[in-house]
């Protein structure tokens, strides 16, 4: 299981890379990123509107326009990376 999570967390930040988004490292099933172009809030609603659900983080200190996605299935990264690249756009 621990090592579906880390190519999980791997093809994710791999797909992240990709987008205009800034991403924190982790090592857990999780990861932490900001829209760089975009308010968070903007692209939480859009990603909630397709049906993608994923922390709203802006109301922690220091977190303003954060989002975490929890690592899911190769199928479940797949939707949440073409969602937000649909939200992003």
């Amino acid at each position: 299981l621990r090592d579906v999570s880390y190519f999980g967390t791997m093809m994710v930040a791999e797909g992240l890379a990709d987008l205009a988004v800034t991403q924190w490292p982790s090592d857990a099933n999780f990861i932490l990123f900001r829209p760089e172009h975009r308010r968070g809030e903007e692209v939480w609603q859009a990603l909630v509107d397709d049906g993608v659900l994923v922390r709203n983080c802006a109301s922690w200190p220091g977190l303003e326009d954060c989002l975490r996605v929890t690592i899911g299935t190769p199928v479940e990264n797949d939707r949440f990376l073409d969602a937000l690249r649909s939200a992003l756009s």
